[in-house]
């Protein structure tokens, strides 16, 4: 799907406040819903603002973790089991990066507010889809996963992940 600054989607209308992160064949992408941001969370997100990315593994669960501008760190669990349009996986060349679209969306509206778009370096993009890679080949039980992401949850703070994942990209 392709996304614009300004448009509604139906689906992210009465959305729960919550960042998810997804993978398909032409990068990553992370959603950030949040109730009626306002223009300092917007301003975040805009070019040149600082942004870092993490990610652990915890309880066969990929754990990303992601600071956005002077925002505190946000927390989402992924599996490549779980992503419909993830068709091919292959390691990053040499010179090359995963493609991270950041999308912050009002979950009461279903607006989005703003879009960028990241090149991940390439020493980080490919422990990422090494550690995906992986993941992609072990049995999967859904509700396994989800039992895990409870577990984690219940367990473990985002700062405490974030200083548990050893793996860092940065943009200043």
């Amino acid at each position: 799907m392709i996304y614009k600054v300004g448009q509604k989607i139906d689906k992210f209308k009465g959305h729960r406040e919550e960042v998810c992160f997804d993978l398909d064949d032409s990068g990553a992408i992370f959603l950030v819903f949040f109730n009626k941001p306002g223009l300092s969370e917007i301003n975040q997100f805009k070019s040149g603002a600082s942004f870092e990315i993490k990610f652990n593994i915890m309880y066969n669960v990929i754990m990303m973790t992601v600071k956005i501008g002077t925002l505190n760190w946000m927390d989402a669990p992924y599996t490549p089991h779980l992503s419909p349009n993830l068709t091919k996986l292959s390691l990053p060349q040499e010179g090359e990066g995963l493609a991270l679209t950041l999308i912050l969306i009002d979950a009461v509206s279903g607006e989005i507010m703003s879009l960028r778009l990241i090149g991940l370096g390439e020493l980080f993009s490919r422990k990422l889809i090494g550690v995906i890679m992986d993941e992609s080949t072990r049995d999967f039980n859904k509700e396994e996963y989800y039992r895990n992401i409870e577990r984690i949850m219940t367990a473990y703070p985002t700062n405490k992940i974030v200083k548990m994942s050893k793996d860092l990209y940065k943009l200043r």
